[in-house]
């Protein structure tokens, strides 16, 4: 046998022995928000392990791919503790379940347990309107039960803590119909249910709360500015209700993914149509929306990986406020652009030279 085939055999082997003493998970759930130094559970008696040997077996707290280490070890008591802000919203975003990914090492022998750490959505955010006010500009000759979109409110929290309802502050001509979209979320559209007069009043202001449904409930308001002008009788039509689309993951930043379109059957003003994105949260979205043309770009990168499909909501508002409301979906497939990676533990042992 040649030295490098040798050397090869002596390097699998010490793979083999790092690698194979690793024991079963343990997993916790626990509140987003926990404040610093909490305990989370006691890990040395879950996993049975001796308390007066942790120290040490030089007891430790690691992550599977070196990102934040969110939890830390007490070595006298056992405990896991919160050692960084765990914030769900900045982890997972929207996604139904975020779980933190840790791991206990302990070395003379090594030992490796894997820790799930369920993060549980606590009501941290207060509903939010994209704008400081909705302003809408209604002609005189609107006939009762007509409509007219508002901007939906958006929370970062999930389930119950996000938008469920809305509530409209008293008035003489208005009434709020609150609807639901296919995802579940909440929107209003502002209901006349008394004619306007110009002549007797031009202008109204009205306030809209958007309300959670979280304990302590949290609220988040918007005036409605309503200018009343003399005659627009057409909302913009899509041509889709629903926009579906695919992307690679690896499309370079400015790629035109679809251009939405709305017709509008009036004349002069009143048929000039605005897109817009009707979500206080498109900061977070990696594409950009043309307000004339409807056209729809690649704005930052995206990772198959992170997240695989995107859901948006976009309005088309003519130039009297009238709107209607279209779903963009978009697809992003996968490319081979992960190499695969091989997770090392090792630890240092000294072999004497003249060793059997």
């Amino acid at each position: 046998m040649d030295f490098h085939g040798f050397a090869l055999r002596r390097v699998l082997a010490f793979i083999f022995l790092v690698l194979s003493p690793v024991n079963g998970d343990v997993s916790y759930s626990v509140p987003e928000e926990m404040k610093r130094g909490s305990a989370i559970g006691n890990i040395a008696k879950d996993l049975g392990l001796d308390l007066g040997r942790l120290s040490a077996r030089k007891a430790r707290i690691d992550t599977e791919d070196n990102s934040v280490k969110y939890c830390g070890l007490n070595l006298n008591t056992g405990e896991l503790i919160v050692q960084e802000r765990i914030d769900r919203e900045a982890l997972c975003e929207k996604r139904a379940s975020c779980v933190l990914k840790q791991e206990l090492v302990l070395e003379n022998p090594l030992e490796l347990h894997r820790i799930s750490i369920h993060v549980q959505d606590i009501n941290d955010n207060s509903p939010q309107f994209k704008e400081e006010s909705i302003k809408l500009e209604i002609s005189e000759s609107a006939v009762k039960g007509a409509r007219f979109l508002l901007d939906e409110a958006h929370d970062a929290d999930i389930g119950q803590n996000t938008v469920q309802g809305y509530t409209l502050q008293q008035n003489d001509h208005f009434k709020l119909n609150v609807k639901t979209k296919t995802s579940n979320r909440k929107y209003c559209e502002l209901l006349l249910d008394k004619e306007l007069d110009r002549e007797d009043q031009k202008e109204m202001m009205m306030l809209l709360t958007a309300l959670d449904g979280g304990s302590p409930q949290r609220s988040g308001t918007v005036v409605i500015h309503v200018t009343v002008l003399d005659a627009n009788d057409n909302a913009p039509v899509f041509s889709q209700a629903i926009y579906k689309a695919s992307l690679p993951e690896n499309s370079p930043l400015d790629t035109v993914v679809m251009q939405v379109s709305a017709t509008d059957a009036d004349e002069g003003v009143n048929k000039e149509i605005t897109y817009g994105f009707d979500h206080v949260s498109e900061e977070r979205q990696p594409f950009s929306l043309n307000h004339k043309t409807g056209e729809v770009r690649l704005a930052s990168s995206i990772d198959y990986e992170r997240k695989a499909t995107y859901e948006m909501q976009i309005s088309a508002k003519d130039g009297l406020g009238l709107g209607s409301s279209a779903t963009l979906i978009i697809e992003i497939t996968d490319v081979n652009d992960n190499a695969p990676v091989i997770q090392l533990k090792s630890l240092t042992n000294p072999v004497p030279e003249d060793v059997s």
